[in-house]
């Protein structure tokens, strides 16, 4: 997105975001063409990208409730079509799109997602040879989350997996977060005594919806990442009469 100071516009392409004084139709369509081209120009623009004649009476008469400079006429062209005006909109002075929105999404989501944060049984007393339970202390499956992103409705839903790395295996993902049960599904046997540092990566995957429009996907996965140092013991076998 770019401002054509010349023009009076804003210029952009991707999904935009409209009021929810537009109809819902022309809203989900605007915002779900991730290929087509947008401009916000001055509401006296005579034709698609020609000049703005905002010192006319006529325009200076035109506010339809909106704040002063936020009222912008508003073109819309898919991809290999031809420009079509949507007409007056009150809109903020920075336009707000559908990947704006879904950078900002990826940023806030790390503050709301439960906190990681590794579990162990035994608490104490882990020994080589013996199968040692892992928890990730989150909750598992889809996740939903709710808040306002500049005065917008955003909705969240993102699903987690967890990487598990333990010293001397490969990594150990799973849809599961683990639970501190003798029978809990993350299981690591330790084959060497003294210090050890087990790290848990949690990735989220999801999706947002923002006044009623998505669901979008949103860009990347945000991670969360922690280390438990473990101290092993020496197993010893004993005889038993």
């Amino acid at each position: 997105m770019v401002a054509d100071d010349e023009q009076d516009a804003f210029v952009g392409s991707g999904g935009l975001v409209l009021p929810e004084s537009v109809d819902a139709t022309t809203r989900r369509v605007v915002a779900g063409c991730g290929n087509c081209q947008w401009r916000l120009s001055s509401p006296c623009l005579e034709q698609p990208l020609g000049n703005a004649f905002d010192g006319q009476p006529t325009c200076l008469s035109v506010s339809r409730g909106c704040q002063v400079g936020s009222l912008r006429r508003t073109w819309f062209r898919p991809e290999d079509r031809p420009w079509r005006d949507l007409g007056l909109m009150c809109l903020q002075d920075t336009p707000m799109t559908v990947e704006s929105i879904g950078g900002r999404v990826r940023e806030d989501l790390v503050h709301h997602l439960p906190r990681l944060a590794i579990g162990i049984l035994p608490p104490t007393g882990v020994v080589t040879g013996i199968p040692t339970v892992f928890s990730s202390g989150q909750p598992g499956g889809r996740q939903s989350f709710a808040w306002r992103i500049q005065g917008r409705e955003v909705t969240v839903r993102a699903v987690p997996t967890w990487s598990w790395h333990f010293p001397d295996t490969a990594a150990q993902t799973t849809a599961e977060p683990g639970d501190l049960r003798p029978q809990g599904g993350v299981r690591h046997v330790f084959r060497r005594s003294g210090s050890a540092s087990v790290t848990c990566t949690s990735r989220w995957l999801g999706e947002f919806s923002v006044d009623g429009l998505g669901p979008f996907p949103i860009p990347g996965t945000v991670n969360q990442e922690a280390t438990l140092p473990v101290s092993v013991g020496e197993g010893r076998a004993l005889l038993t009469p």
